[in-house]
């Protein structure tokens, strides 16, 4: 089809469809934030408790008029995903404010709420056990809703049956079979949060302290990885490493596969291919890590097989804790850990990445493509996953996307050497920050260059609301041209 004949085809968003949806979306982001602002309050942080009533009461005067906009029928594609990366933009940029209550500078106080809210875990602080409670509670009930994103809670607490709901679930990768989009959004919601009570009991029981427990269930089943120490879970016993090593793995699968389990009694669905290939490479990254730190770490076994364990976890699930420091490891060590983080866990999970289900796709693509060189030329082979056909769209959109990233990767990186980062240093952090892992080689610090920490949120931002919804906000076309009415 001609250019210009696509070009007539494409509709511009409809502003007022758009700030609607954020408004309400804010309007929920205000709720949540009620929560750090009574834990403040209670605490004794006065500055901090004070900044996110300011922030409570803003968002509701500013957003409430919004919401009375006209309610649309349907909602565009291109408008779902403005809606998405507009919030994932502001909420930072919101957030800087009472975190800014610390005495930190406004570009730190923003790297850390972008951290947060897109579950990545990095952080440019000196110290975190120089900081208030009330504070590092902020920061991982960030990741906490983060992880299960704006849209679902709002969807299930706030929003009507509505189209746009729906729309806005699939947008996000958290469209399920429910017969409503609400019904779906609270399943998930009642599911996240018995695994966080669950998780959150494990920890307590095994560390005996209760808001250590509470701060790091959190930052575990949103894959977010802030820890209240600064030597993350070193400072812990093993029994409580592996409690939370093992939740942070819970919130790399799917969540609506525990629903199914748990309320049609079909377990066996929690171990479907995406979460079998999440576990195969845990497996094998551990084996891997665990021969290192036994040749080269000096370590027992049971240390190597512990922190090669917690480490292997951490990087695939894209969490970001880490047992030990990661700077003096092998560049070899490194390198898996980069091709680790890069993949990522399952969709519809907390976990960040490309998501597992899009290599699974792209081998079974190379595999087609490798049998039709041997194959009649009028054989037809079609790549499946499972007992599903993978159609063209799939692959054209796992490719774009691959593509979209490793030039993210590429020009990300170019930019730290530019810096004079060493180079696999650097690209482990650009990865890690892309992958919303949290690792991190050393090179995330307190006097890292602004531009640095710039191109570090960039990354964190795109690789939790995905580049194309970006590249759709910021593209003229998209707010210039014909609507529908």
């Amino acid at each position: 089809m001609p250019d210009a004949s696509a070009h007539a085809l494409m509709r511009s968003v409809r502003p007022p469809v758009v700030f609607r949806s954020v408004a309400q979306l804010l309007i929920a982001l205000g709720v949540l934030t009620a929560v750090p602002a009574l834990f403040a309050f209670w605490s004794g942080a006065g500055e901090l408790a004070l900044r996110l009533g300011i922030l409570v009461l803003g968002l509701v005067v500013v957003s409430v008029p919004f919401t009375r906009l006209p309610e649309p029928h349907y909602i565009q594609r291109n408008e779902a995903l403005c809606i998405t990366a507009l919030v994932f933009l502001i909420v930072p940029l919101l957030m800087s404010y009472p975190l800014m209550a610390e005495g930190l500078p406004w570009i730190d106080a923003w790297f850390e709420a972008v951290s947060g809210i897109t579950t990545t875990g990095l952080s440019t602080l000196a110290s975190v056990e120089s900081h208030s409670r009330a504070f590092l509670f902020t920061r991982v009930w960030m990741q906490w809703y983060g992880g299960l994103g704006i849209a679902v809670l709002a969807v299930a607490l706030l929003m009507g049956h509505q189209v746009a709901s729906k729309k806005l679930l699939q947008t996000s990768g958290e469209e399920g079979a429910s017969s409503t989009a609400r019904s779906y959004a609270r399943q998930v919601l009642w599911v996240y949060s018995g695994l966080t009570l669950l998780g959150f009991l494990l920890i307590w029981l095994s560390h005996g302290k209760a808001f250590d427990a509470l701060i790091h269930s959190l930052a575990a089943l949103s894959t977010g990885g802030f820890s209240g120490f600064d030597a993350s879970l070193a400072s812990l016993s093993a029994t409580t490493q592996l409690a939370i090593t093992l939740l942070s793995l819970a919130g790399a699968i799917s969540l609506p596969l525990y629903f199914i389990a748990l309320s049609r009694r079909q377990s066996q669905r929690l171990f479907e291919d995406e979460t079998r290939a999440l576990l195969l490479a845990i497996a094998l990254l551990a084996l891997l890590l665990a021969g290192y730190f036994l040749v080269s770490g000096g370590m027992t076994l049971t240390e190597a097989g512990r922190n090669a364990l917690v480490l292997a976890v951490s990087a695939q699930s894209t969490t970001g804790f880490s047992s030990l420091e990661l700077a003096p490891l092998d560049n070899a060590v490194k390198l898996l850990l980069i091709l680790s983080m890069l993949v990522g866990g399952c969709t519809g999970s907390t976990a960040g990445g490309l998501k597992l289900i899009r290599v699974l796709m792209l081998i079974q693509v190379i595999r087609v493509a490798l049998q039709r060189i041997n194959a009649p030329s009028r054989a037809v082979l079609t790549p499946r996953l499972g007992r599903d056909v993978i159609d063209a769209e799939d692959i054209s959109s796992v490719l774009v996307l691959l593509g979209l990233w490793i030039l993210v990767v590429m020009v990300s990186w170019w930019v730290f050497l530019l810096h004079g980062e060493p180079p696999l240093n650097a690209l482990f952090e650009v990865v890690s920050a892309l992958g919303t892992v949290g690792l991190s080689s050393g090179v995330t610090r307190p006097d890292l260059a602004p531009v640095l920490k710039l191109v570090l949120c960039i990354d964190m931002l795109v690789g939790r609301v995905e580049i194309v919804a970006l590249l759709v906000l910021f593209r003229p076309r998209t707010w210039i041209g014909r609507r529908h009415d």
